[in-house]
C-alpha cells in the first residue's frame, strides 16, 4: 500500500511538473508596450490630432489671418486641446520601467510644446518678435523628444517582437506582433 502511495504521489508530482513546460512565458514589455500605443496613447490621440491640425493651419494661413484670430485660435483651440491631451497623457500609467520611460520621453516633449505654444501665444499678442523665435525653438525641441519617443517606440517593439507601423508605413521586425507608433493598429498579436 506503500509502495502504490508513493507511486501515485510521484506521478502527481511529475504530472504537476510537466502542465507548466507547455505555457509560454509571458513578456510583460510586449504587452504593457502593446497596451501604451494601442489603448492608451489611441485613446488620447485626439485632442492631439485637433491641437496640431488647428495649429498647422495657423501658421500656413498666419501672413493672411489677423493677430486676434491667430491669437483666438491659439487661446481657444490649440493651448486648451493640447493642455487636455497633456493631462490626459500625465494620467496614463504604464507598467514596465521600459514604457514608463518611454512616456517619460513623450512627457517631457509634449511638455516643451505646451511651453512653446504658450510663450508663442504671448509673443503674438505683444508684438514680440524675439520671444516668438523662442518659443519656436522651444516648440522645436519638444518636437525633438517626441520624434525620440517614436523612434524608441520602434526600438523597444523590436526587442520584443512587435510589429510597428509608422507614419511613413515603414515596418519594424517581423515578430508577428502589431502596434503603430502613430495611430492604433486594428489587430495586435504577440509574436509565439
Amino acid at each position: 500500500m506503500k509502495k502504490f502511495f508513493v507511486l501515485c504521489l510521484t506521478g502527481v508530482i511529475m504530472l504537476a511538473a510537466l502542465t507548466g513546460c507547455g505555457k509560454q512565458e509571458v513578456d510583460e514589455v510586449q504587452q504593457d508596450l502593446i497596451q501604451y500605443v494601442e489603448t492608451d496613447l489611441a485613446g488620447i490621440k485626439n485632442e492631439e490630432a485637433l491641437a496640431i491640425n488647428r495649429y498647422n493651419e495657423v501658421s500656413a494661413q498666419i501672413s493672411s489671418m489677423k493677430r486676434k484670430d491667430i491669437l483666438s485660435a491659439f487661446n481657444d483651440e490649440i493651448i486648451p486641446n493640447y493642455t487636455t491631451f497633456y493631462n490626459n497623457l500625465m494620467n496614463v500609467a504604464p507598467k514596465t520601467a521600459e514604457v514608463i520611460a518611454l512616456k517619460q520621453t513623450y512627457v517631457d516633449g509634449v511638455k516643451l510644446q505646451l511651453e512653446g505654444l504658450t510663450a508663442l501665444s504671448t509673443a503674438i499678442q505683444e508684438n514680440n518678435s524675439d520671444n516668438a523665435v523662442a518659443a519656436n525653438d522651444t516648440i522645436a525641441q519638444g518636437k525633438a523628444k517626441v520624434d525620440q519617443h517614436r523612434a524608441d517606440i520602434v526600438a523597444l517593439a523590436g526587442e520584443h517582437n512587435i510589429n510597428i507601423k509608422t507614419d511613413a508605413g515603414v515596418s519594424a521586425n517581423n515578430g508577428g506582433a502589431s502596434a503603430d507608433a502613430t495611430e492604433a493598429a486594428t489587430e495586435t498579436e504577440p509574436a509565439e
